[in-house]
This record gives structure tokens, C-alpha cells and sequence, in this order.
């Protein structure tokens, strides 16, 4: 618990505000995958009660995609003009409202817009919050911060089953999306009271501020203005993350949107066995994220330098995730959960570190906008790759979709060894688009 103490200017001060703000953060990522889920979980009778085929599934989850993209294309760059507390208003309000929408669907069409309105909503929420995590922490402990932010996105997807199932049963699916909608806008008041920028934060304690300063020093040579798209994609380094995002995020969304209607029609799983056994690969996912997080602080803490850190990670966890093919072979449901909460795991390891590689290379004034590249590439590469999944799966060929989604993973982390990770600098006049 933070200790309080009054102080002359008449404003209490907390030790350590910026974890108070990454808790508001972790909230608002438990939410956002929470809303995000539900569509997974009651999948199977919206699917009966419309008549939807896995390709009308796949074009679902597409419009959704779609949008997510076109919002990490501009919500990045919205978070870094509006800054950090105003774009997570708008970002939260957005999605909440396209969420309680969904109970209103009566078909294809309709669900498919409404998918696409939580897709603009939901994907410029991350940008914000990797901006905040710029802004309050610096470079080493980076990572632990966003490995807590993330870890609300699997905590959302580890309600998911439960909460989702338990309210479906009892009130059906309509009014399940009313109520889960309804949960973004309680995030609207901690956020309200808890969120400055730093320098004019009144909580702020004399011993944090100076923490504060050490993390806001903006190296030598380094860009002092706002960054535009043109000024990041000078450089190699960004281009590896865009390559390597592109490749990564495809087979994450396999595993959010796919694995419980994959569950309950191939593999013979119940709605209550979902509810009751699909939350135990998300509470390794939260584990993951914790620990990449941490492996990769206490690399650079041990005097490694942060490429080392991140890259030495994502291989390590990446080594995991081919085991995944062994869950269409498998016939117990003891050994799928456990094989998914293994992949899982080493998923997240490899999440939380490239996704924090943004903060690494932008200044924190532009992290919204380079966040909002690499969210943008990833996205377009989910959206191919469900569209190739759907296809797969109206064939049953499971075995071949297993197969992609456990190598493609660990391809991304090779290609992050060849990225040049630190504080990107200002090109000389004769640079070439090398970078550095």
C-alpha cells in the first residue's frame, strides 16, 4: 500500500504514484479483452441462431480487424495530439458503447458493423497506455509496466469463459453484451482522479520526481519535437518491429477468437467446461507477462544492454510456442488446457517484450504514434491470416492451422534479432534510410 503523507502545498502525495496509474491502465486492458472475448464464447449460438458459416465467422472477425487497424493507424498518432488522459476518454467511451451495441444484432450484417465499431474503439486504447507507461517510467523498468498492462488483457480473457458462459445461461447472450459493455465506463472516474502528466501531477512525492526526471532525460542527438510516420519509417529498427508485429499478431488472435469454438466443436468441450477450464491458459498467459517483463528488467538491471534484454526473451519464450500442434493430437482435456497454458505462456513472454521495444526507440512525446505502426501492421496480418483460417477450418485441416500459428510466432522473434533497439537519433543530413 502506498504511504500517505500531507504536505505544505495542501495536496496529499503517494509513494509511487505511477503504479497507481498502471493499475487504472491493467483495469482498463481486463475490460477491453473482456468485451473483446465475448463474442468467442457465444459464438456457437449466435452461429445456430443466424445460420453463420466459419467464412462468415472469419469476415466477423475481420471487420473487426479491419477497423483495428485503421484505429492503430490513427489512434496512436490521436493519443500523442490529444495526449494521454484525453485519448483514453474517448478510446473507453467508444468501445463501451460498441460493445452494449452487439446486443442488438439480428444478423451477419448488423453484427459485423458492430464488430467493426468495438475494433475502432478497442485498438486506440493501447497506444494511450504505452504512452502513459513512456511517460511515468524509465527504459528498465518498462517493461515490468507494460508486462502488467498486457497481463489485463489476459486477465480479461481469463474472465472471459466464466463470466461470459455464467451470464449467457442465466440471461442469454443479448443481455450479456448490455452488462459487459456496461463495465468500461466505471474505468472513466479512477482515470479522471489518478492521471496528470508528470510534471504537474500534485501526488508526486520529491523522492519520485527525481525518478521521474532521470526517466524523462532525453539522450543526446535524440528528436526533441513530435515525430511524424515519415520520421520512423527512416529507420531499420522500425521496420523489423513492423515486419515482426505483422508476423506475431496473427496467430494471437487465433487464440483469442478461435480456440473456444475450436474447443466445443471439434473437440467435444460444453459451454461449462469452457467456463469451468479455458480461464486456466490465460492465468499462464498472466504469468508470462510477468515474467518476460521481469526477465528482461533484471537483464538490463544486471548491466545488459535493453537490445540483449528483449531479444534474449523473445527467443527464449518463442522456443515454446511449436508445441502448440500438439493440442489437435491430444485427447484428454487435461493435456489440451495444459499444452494451451504452456504456449500461452511463452506467447506472452514474446508479447510484452517487443511490444515494449516502442518505448525503447520513440521519445515518449511520439510512443502513441510508433505503437500505433506496429498495432497497424499487426493487424493487417491477422486480418490475412483469419481469412486464411476460416478457409482451413470450413476443411477441417486444424493440423495445418496449428502448424502456422506455432511457427509464425517464433519466426517473429528471429527477425527482432536483426533490429538495432535504443533511442532513435536524429539522422545527419548525408544519413541513409539505414538509421541506426
Amino acid at each position: 500500500m502506498p504511504e500517505i503523507r500531507p504536505v505544505e502545498s495542501a495536496h496529499w502525495q503517494f509513494d509511487n504514484v505511477r503504479w497507481l496509474i498502471v493499475g487504472v491502465l491493467f483495469c482498463g486492458s481486463l475490460v477491453n479483452y473482456l468485451d473483446r472475448v465475448a463474442l468467442s464464447i457465444v459464438v456457437p449460438q449466435i452461429r445456430g441462431e443466424f445460420g453463420l458459416s466459419n467464412s462468415d465467422y472469419a469476415l466477423i472477425l475481420n471487420a473487426f480487424m479491419a477497423a483495428y487497424a485503421l484505429s492503430y493507424g490513427f489512434g496512436g498518432k490521436l493519443a500523442d495530439w490529444l495526449g494521454t488522459r484525453a485519448s483514453f476518454y474517448v478510446t473507453v467511451g467508444w468501445w463501451s458503447v460498441a460493445a452494449c451495441l452487439h446486443s442488438l444484432s439480428r444478423g451477419l450484417v448488423s453484427l459485423a458493423a458492430f464488430r467493426f465499431m468495438l475494433g475502432l474503439g478497442e485498438a486506440g486504447y493501447f497506444p494511450s497506455g504505452i504512452r502513459a507507461i513512456s511517460e511515468w517510467f524509465h527504459p528498465r523498468d518498462r517493461s515490468k509496466a507494460v508486462g502488467i498492462l498486457l497481463a489485463g488483457m489476459s486477465v480479461g480473457a481469463l474472465l472471459g469463459p466464466p463470466v461470459v458462459a455464467a451470464l449467457t445461461l442465466k440471461f442469454g447472450w443479448r443481455v450479456m453484451f448490455l452488462l459487459t459493455g456496461a463495465l468500461g465506463f466505471s474505468l472513466l472516474l479512477p482515470w479522471s482522479l489518478f492521471y496528470r502528466r508528470p510534471e504537474r501531477h500534485p501526488w508526486v512525492t520529491p523522492g519520485e520526481r527525481e525518478y521521474l526526471k532521470e526517466a524523462a532525460a532525453v539522450p543526446e542527438g535524440a528528436y526533441e519535437r513530435r515525430m511524424m510516420v515519415r520520421d520512423f519509417l527512416r529507420y531499420r529498427a522500425v521496420w523489423t518491429v513492423i515486419a515482426a508485429r505483422l508476423i506475431l499478431d496473427s496467430s494471437n488472435y487465433f487464440f483469442l477468437f478461435w480456440i473456444p469454438d475450436y474447443l466445443i466443436r471439434q473437440r467435444g468441450f460444453s459451454l461449462a467446461m469452457i467456463g469451468g477450464m479455458l480461464w486456466i491458459p490465460y492465468v499462464a498467459s498472466d504469468v508470462g507477462l510477468i515474467t518476460g517483463g521481469w526477465t528482461s528488467s533484471y537483464l538490463m538491471r544486471r548491466g545488459f544492454p535493453v537490445g540483449f534484454a528483449r531479444k534474449s526473451c523473445m527467443v527464449g519464450f518463442a522456443s515454446l510456442l511449436p508445441l502448440v500442434v500438439l493440442v489437435n493430437w491430444s485427447t484428454s482435456p487435461t493435456w489440451i488446457i495444459a499444452l494451451l497454458s504452456i504456449v500461452l505462456f511463452g506467447f506472452a513472454g514474446i508479447a510484452v517484450n517487443i511490444q515494449t521495444v516502442a518505448t525503447d526507440l520513440a521519445p515518449s512525446h511520439s510512443v502513441g504514434t510508433l505503437y500505433g505502426i506496429a498495432g497497424f501492421s499487426g493487424s493487417v496480418g491477422a486480418v490475412f491470416l483469419q481469412t486464411v483460417i476460416g478457409y482451413l477450418a470450413d476443411r477441417g485441416r486444424y493440423g495445418l492451422i496449428f502448424g502456422m500459428v506455432g511457427f509464425l510466432p517464433f519466426v517473429s522473434a528471429l527477425i527482432m534479432l536483426t533490429a538495432p533497439i535504443g533511442t532513435l537519433r536524429r539522422p545527419e543530413p548525408a544519413a541513409d534510410l539505414e538509421g541506426t
